[in-house]
């Protein structure tokens, strides 16, 4: 489905991102795990194709980015870490808004499920200023997949957020992930990510080093550890996964 050909990102003369070629097959669910400034978000932003490769090409159904953009978008959602949303406006008006702005009519009865999943009926006519951080995540979440997106990219879908609404949001990914959509996500949540990762995707010092099941992960990671002694988060995160 997505294939990346020797991809790199390099921003004046610092390589955040070493030469990549992957292919991610349709359906998966991938989480992307790793010290922080180890390219993670650099590689979804260039997966969401809101950056543009240094070098190499990414190609989506066999069909180059560049020549293909429209349709891509047309079955991408991509939720950045940070909140992007109209905080003045109410949920209702939120959605009303996006659904009028958007590439493609959202599906009614995919949006009113996403609502109930989520419980932001519960918070329909609130203004989002006033709404609690995990509300926030979950109102971002139905923006970037009202449109039934059929891959689904995530930065940190949950950081920083209360149990209650950890849980609706993982329920409704989970639901996207049985539906057959493609989830990729950056998580430094070990409850989120066994919930939900069919494969994990390690990264250090700006690259993918291993891609990997869980159980193929807990068997190799003290050579991994061994190989990167002086990575301290990524020898503090492979000591978590148990």
């Amino acid at each position: 489905m997505i294939q990346l050909d020797k991809v790199s990102k390099t921003y004046k003369s610092k390589t955040v991102l070493h030469p990549v070629s992957m292919h991610i097959e349709e359906g998966k669910s991938i989480g992307i795990i790793g010290p922080n400034g180890a390219g993670k978000s650099t590689f979804l932003k260039l997966v969401a194709s809101l950056e543009k490769p240094t070098d190499g090409t990414l190609s989506f159904n066999g069909v180059p980015y560049r020549k293909n953009v429209k349709n891509l978008r047309k079955n991408m959602g991509y939720i950045p870490q940070d909140i992007a949303l109209y905080e003045e406006l109410t949920v209702k008006e939120q959605i009303s808004f996006w659904k009028r702005v958007s590439l493609e009519k959202p599906d009614p009865s995919f949006l009113k499920q996403m609502i109930q999943t989520l419980r932001l009926d519960e918070v329909y006519k609130q203004r989002v200023d006033r709404l609690s951080g995990g509300w926030r995540r979950k109102v971002n979440l139905l923006v970037g997949f009202m449109n039934n997106p059929s891959i689904c990219l995530l930065d940190e879908p949950t950081a920083g957020i209360d149990l209650a609404a950890k849980e609706d949001i993982l329920t409704w990914l989970q639901s996207l992930h049985d539906q057959g959509k493609t989830l990729l996500y950056i998580s430094h949540d070990w409850y989120e990510l066994n919930q939900l990762s069919d494969e994990y995707l390690l990264f250090a010092k700006g690259r993918p080093i291993v891609r990997a099941t869980r159980e193929e992960l807990l068997r190799e990671k003290d050579s991994i550890m061994e190989q990167y002694p002086e990575e301290k988060e990524l020898q503090n995160i492979l000591k978590f996964f148990k």
